[in-house]
């Protein structure tokens, strides 16, 4: 019997475990279609399709419901005989948990898609309605237009639909929240479908609207009744007597404007403004004409035709003189220019074989005239330029086409005609100021020779000197008078050899001066010339197929700013040797020479910016060579190819160049004072070694190496103008050391150019156009400080090789031991009559005290 039992408790399992594992599929089953999220329908139809088939679920989940409970009462069953765990009252809550669970979340979804198709549903019917109602209310507004009423009869009917219509906005907007809220559960075809219904609906509400206001607007332009049309006419007819007033004012303004036109002449903006009120008048005067004379049968006033056509006739005459006065004004740029070239061709004529110093003067003065006479035409033609409408008004489309071009080339031609005077104003300035200084030149010449004339004088009284002291020996009192005489004489020609040195020091000078005034002008125009190459007309630089030479050009300007303080020099050394009146030529040349430079660097400038762009553009930007070795070609503007380096006063704050007075100083830096490479002084290494930071920081270092640098610099141009002066052993210690001391300082000046470059490329969208144009200038005027200090050769060298002994010191030091033999024979000389009694001391006086005697006597001593 337990064998049975336990056969059939087996066989009781195992049916009781093959229909748990069957519910346990289905339960998962139905888990796993109830996680995946709804699909989204197209419209009303799906949506009820897809409710029926959830209520279809939601009865299959309710009829499980009797497993369940049959799988629940075997599980007691069977807990009850083996008392296992996995059918123990927990694992039988459980199951019911999850078949809870599972038609809980069927029965949500159900009530979810019932929600959604009630939506769908309620939607439609809204749009169901909104149609039916615009249909109601077009034929409602097609029957009321149809209507035989009269017009305000059916105003009011269409005010009143119109209120309806308006009224139903709010419906319009219902439906289309309606639409949103429908979005998150229709598929796009549906809401493409939904959007499109409310679209329509929003259209068809707008075409009604539409039909509405036109259907108002017919209504009231037809309510314009003979009653309406006569109180016009009654208007017009006070128009019309306020018009003859008018007429008779504007006849009398027009009569005293004529006078008053005779008496005076009008500027172009008085003339632009009397055309235009004429013209305004005249076509005022033409509206109300035919405004009058469209009711001329009311209005039978013949007098007031005749008053209006005699008003008509008299502004048709003044506005046609104004547009003539206004015509002549506006052409007159073109007259004036026609007569202005004329004379610079004369000018430019009359001054290309000048030789005469009046006449070139008088030139000068003329060409500045005429410079400042096209200065105000290209001026008055700029304002012209843009007065295109004015032209076309004035003159019609054709003719303005033709001043405009007419304009254009006489712009262009002032603007090469202008060049042209400048070039030959620069060439007269230049023959005038070669007649001045070949003036001073010879004045210095002949005050020379004068002196010469004098030194030789002076020289020949020397051999009347030396035969008087042999007539004087006898005397006392005449030896002394010969003795003041010859010292007088010796005291007269020192002086005279010293004037004649002098005179012939600064007749060098100026001659160097003058020399290298010269050249440096000449070359000024030469890269003038060579810049303006560059420069087309339209005022465009291209450099297309010459970038080598716009480099080579560039490069000449460091060398070129060295002469350029050079000349400096000198002109300050022959302004202290030069009277007033020659300072005043000099100081004006020096004047011109620096504008001269500063306009050339400036063009300069605008070349390499736009070289620089260019290699931007086309991706082959080059960097800055940091790394290149101290020395070399000086040229860094046209091996570098980081950029070409310019340098000028004009770069930063300077001592002047030029001074004048007696309280002139040496130009192009400062003298170095007593602290030697004590005053070279670096930014403190903290605010150095800071790392890049906000703006101001940025800002405050660049600040600060822009100071260092200036002091560098200041002291290499010290360095640099003490080329002429004797210097002691002292001096070129100094020197030496303070060379040593900047060019040790160039890698830590290269270190925080970098820093400053790493924070402008960081800080980058930050900067403007200002701060990228100083940070530009600054890296000029650094490699320019490279290049500089690469050309100092060492000052030791170079200075003891200018204190070569020349062939008066070497023969003095050779004349010095046979001058003190010379005196120690005249000592013995002196002593030789002491050693013999019986020689005659009278003699011997004499032979001491002529110097003559004793080299002309010959044989044995007297006795």
């Amino acid at each position: 019997a337990d064998v049975y039992r336990i056969e059939w408790v087996w066989l009781h399992w195992s049916e009781y475990l093959e229909a748990y594992k069957e519910f346990e599929l289905w339960l998962t089953k139905q888990q796993r279609s109830h996680d995946v999220e709804l699909e989204a329908q197209l419209g009303a139809k799906e949506k009820l399709w897809q409710v029926d088939q959830q209520r279809v679920v939601v009865s299959d989940i309710k009829g499980q419901a009797v497993l369940l409970e049959r799988l629940l009462d075997e599980a007691a069953a069977l807990h009850n005989r083996t008392q296992d765990p996995s059918v123990d009252p927990q694992a039988q809550e459980r199951l019911q948990e999850a078949y809870n669970h599972v038609r809980d979340r069927a029965e949500e979804r159900l009530s979810l898609l019932q929600k959604i198709c009630e939506e769908h549903q309620t939607y439609q019917g809204c749009v169901q309605r909104f149609q039916s109602w615009l249909l109601s209310k077009t034929k409602e507004l097609t029957e009321v237009m149809g209507r035989n009423d009269i017009a305000e009869e059916k105003l009011k009917a269409l005010k009143a639909l119109d209120d309806s219509v308006a009224c139903e906005e709010k419906a319009l907007l219902d439906i289309e929240g309606m639409v949103e809220s429908l979005r998150p559960n229709t598929s796009p075809a549906g809401v493409e479908e939904v959007v499109e219904e409310a679209e329509e609906l929003r259209l068809g509400w707008q075409r009604l609207r539409e039909g509405l206001c036109k259907a108002d607007e017919g209504l009231r332009s037809s309510l314009d009744t003979h009653s309406q049309y006569m109180t016009r006419c009654q208007r017009l007819g006070d128009d019309i007597g306020r018009l003859r007033e008018l007429f008779k004012g504007l006849d009398q303004e027009l009569e005293e404007t004529q006078d008053c036109r005779d008496r005076i002449d009008h500027t172009e903006e008085q003339m632009v403004g009397q055309w235009t009120k004429y013209t305004v008048g005249l076509l005022t005067i033409s509206n109300k004409k035919k405004a009058q004379f469209r009711f001329q049968f009311k209005w039978p006033l013949y007098i007031s035709y005749v008053l209006c056509f005699s008003v008509k006739c008299r502004a048709t005459r003044l506005c046609s003189e104004s547009e003539l006065g206004l015509r002549n004004i506006l052409q007159d740029p073109l007259l004036v220019y026609d007569q202005w070239k004329d004379t610079v061709s004369q000018v430019l004529e009359t001054s290309a074989e000048v030789t005469d110093f009046s006449h070139v003067a008088m030139l000068v003065q003329k060409i500045e005239c005429l410079l400042k006479e096209s200065v105000q035409l290209q001026e008055r033609f700029s304002l012209l330029e843009v007065k295109g409408d004015l032209l076309d008004s004035v003159f019609g489309p054709e003719r303005s086409d033709g001043l405009q071009s007419e304009l254009s080339t006489a712009m262009r031609n002032r603007e090469l005609l202008h060049v042209q005077l400048q070039q030959r104003k620069s060439r007269l300035q230049v023959c005038m100021c070669t007649k001045f200084y070949s003036f001073i030149y010879f004045s210095c010449a002949h005050l020379l020779l004068c002196l010469q004339v004098i030194l030789k004088d002076v020289e020949d009284y020397e051999a009347q000197v030396m035969a008087l002291e042999t007539l004087v020996s006898s005397s006392q009192t005449n030896r002394i008078q010969f003795e003041k005489l010859c010292d007088e004489w010796k005291h007269l020609h020192i002086a005279v050899k010293a004037k004649v040195d002098e005179s012939d020091k600064t007749v060098a000078e100026h001659e160097r001066f003058h020399d290298s005034l010269l050249n440096i002008e000449k070359w000024l125009m030469i890269m003038k010339q060579k810049l303006m190459s560059f420069h087309s007309p339209t005022g465009e630089w291209s450099i297309e197929g010459r970038r080598h030479e716009a480099e080579r050009a560039l490069g000449e300007f460091p060398e070129k700013e060295l002469q350029l303080q050079q000349v400096d020099i000198q002109g300050q050394g022959v302004l202290k040797k030069t009277s007033e009146e020659g300072q005043v030529h000099i100081l004006g040349d020096m004047k011109r020479l620096k504008d001269s430079w500063l306009a050339l660097y400036e063009m300069s400038l605008n070349l390499h910016r736009y070289k620089k762009n260019e290699v931007d553009f086309s991706g082959h930007e080059q960097g800055v060579s940091n790394d290149k070795p101290i020395g070399g070609n000086s040229s860094v503007l046209a091996e570098d190819g980081e950029e070409a380096v310019l340098f000028t006063q004009a770069s930063y704050p300077q001592p002047p160049m030029i001074s004048s007075g007696d309280d002139s100083t040496e130009a192009g830096g400062c003298l170095i004072s007593g602290g030697g490479v004590g005053e070279i002084r670096r930014p403190s290494a903290k605010k150095a070694s800071a790392t890049p930071g906000s703006q101001g920081h940025h800002e405050s270092r660049r600040k600060e190496f822009d100071s260092w640098l200036f002091k560098q610099n200041e002291l290499l141009s010290q360095i640099l103008s003490s080329k002429g002066a004797a210097h002691s052993a002292k001096d070129v210690r100094l020197k030496q050391d303070t060379l040593k001391s900047l060019r040790a300082d160039l890698s830590w000046g290269q270190k925080q150019f970098q820093l400053l470059i790493q924070d402008s490329q960081s800080s980058e969208a930050g900067t403007g156009p200002k701060e990228e144009a100083g940070l530009e200038d600054l890296r000029y005027r650094w490699m320019l400080y490279k290049s500089k200090l690469k050309d100092v050769r060492d000052v030791r060298n170079r200075i003891s090789s200018k204190q070569k002994p020349g062939l008066l010191q070497r023969v003095c030091r050779l004349a010095l031991p046979l001058w003190l033999l010379f005196l120690a024979l005249l000592l013995l000389a002196f002593l030789l009559p002491l050693m013999d009694e019986g020689n005659s001391c009278s003699l011997s006086n004499n032979f001491a005290r002529s110097f003559n005697i004793m080299l002309r006597y010959e044989g044995p001593p007297p006795t």
